[in-house]
């Protein structure tokens, strides 16, 4: 799952901001316009969203080819032991307040 700051609140970003919070979903083919492949292009890329992010060139519309970079994961991991040092430094002090 990617938090993410996606500050457009567009019906595409919705979809975007969607699988980027699907912990099941790594893959996301995605049939858009230019236009609309534009502006998801530059929302990962302003974001720095940890999705490759490219254009399988067949069919009407093309297809936008999302996939979620092992970054996500390692980003999870790096959060989640700094949650679960914070915890363990706030149960370590709660005496002294």
């Amino acid at each position: 799952m990617i938090t993410t700051s996606v500050r457009c609140s567009c019906q595409l970003c919705v979809t975007l901001t969607r699988y980027l919070r699907a912990s099941d979903r790594v893959r996301f083919e995605w049939p858009l316009a230019k236009t609309q492949r534009a502006h998801i292009h530059g929302i990962i890329d302003s974001c720095e969203l940890p999705v490759r992010h490219t254009t399988r060139r067949t069919g009407r519309p093309f297809t936008l080819m999302l996939e979620k970079t092992a970054g996500i994961f390692e980003r999870e991991a790096t959060d989640r032991r700094s949650w679960q040092n914070d915890l363990l430094w706030l149960k370590g002090t709660t005496a002294e307040f």
